[in-house]
């Protein structure tokens, strides 16, 4: 029994011995290039709707804040009203201020706003704002958190992905990323980082054809960043095809699926 594991950890050995200088030599040959991406993020403009539960709870709260509320200026005003009714019906008009007793009551003000409030007329969002259908405009969907993804040259391919750019030395990642931004984007579009450390990862191999640089595939770190002040229209980068401003349901219809599962660890749904 001890010559057949003697054998065999010679064998084990001869094998380590063919094995271990290729399989050092594969690795080394590869590298993987550091990428920054940039989640690029609008957050919502205007309250959306509440819901049903959200609707219920705020009709509790107004109740309760009514019932132990003291009186408002207005109905101490329109109590007094009321009593000045009572003592001019009684006849007993010289106890009160007739020149205060004939402005504006506050019955008749509530009157004038009721009739102000019928004037006005509400309308939906999607009829206010023209740009709301298109999915390039950073302007649609008011009530939504928006992000923005673009098509990239990849390689040969063009993908929809991010906003991302390789690091250059020197940089810090935060650094490649505020660089991407103004190179994606251009000097219109303002935006505030949200830390200093990135938010997710994601890798990837390239293809063999496009591999250059003994680069094997990329490493992207992502950093969040939110809009803080638009003043103009975005001027894509040379290397950017389209862009467009999605709500976190549309991502779905524009990334693979690999990278989809990747970035909703970060991204926090607005629903």
């Amino acid at each position: 029994m001890a010559f057949v594991l003697r054998g065999s950890a010679r064998a084990l050995q001869a094998a380590a011995h063919h094995i271990t200088p290729r399989s050092m030599s594969s690795v080394a040959a590869g590298k993987w290039q550091i990428v920054g991406s940039a989640c690029i993020t609008r957050p919502p403009v205007v309250c959306p709707p509440m819901t049903p539960l959200e609707q219920q709870y705020s009709e509790m709260i107004t109740a309760i804040e009514e019932e132990n509320s003291l009186k408002s200026d207005h109905e101490i005003r329109a109590e007094q009203d009321r009593i000045n009714l009572e003592i001019m019906k009684t006849g007993e008009a010289d106890e009160l201020d007739l020149e205060e007793a004939s402005k504006q009551t506050a019955i008749e003000f509530e009157d004038s706003c009721l009739e102000e409030l019928k004037s006005f007329k509400t309308t939906h969002l999607d009829k206010v704002n023209p740009e709301v259908k298109d999915v390039k405009s950073i302007n649609r969907a008011l009530e939504r958190s928006l992000v923005l993804v673009v098509k990239q040259k990849l390689g040969t391919s063009e993908e929809w992905v991010f906003p991302h750019t390789p690091w250059q030395p020197g940089e810090t990642l935060r650094q490649t990323c505020e660089r991407l931004v103004q190179e994606t984007c251009g000097n219109d579009l303002k935006v505030k980082f949200l830390g200093n450390a990135p938010c997710g990862f994601y890798k990837y191999k390239y293809p063999k054809t496009v591999r250059k640089e003994g680069f094997i595939g990329a490493k992207v770190f992502f950093y969040k960043c939110q809009v803080r002040n638009k003043d103009g229209p975005i001027t894509p980068g040379t290397n950017i095809v389209d862009h467009q401003w999605l709500t976190q349901d549309e991502l779905d219809t524009r990334f693979k699926q690999s990278y989809a599962k990747s970035i909703s660890k970060f991204l926090v749904s607005d629903r």
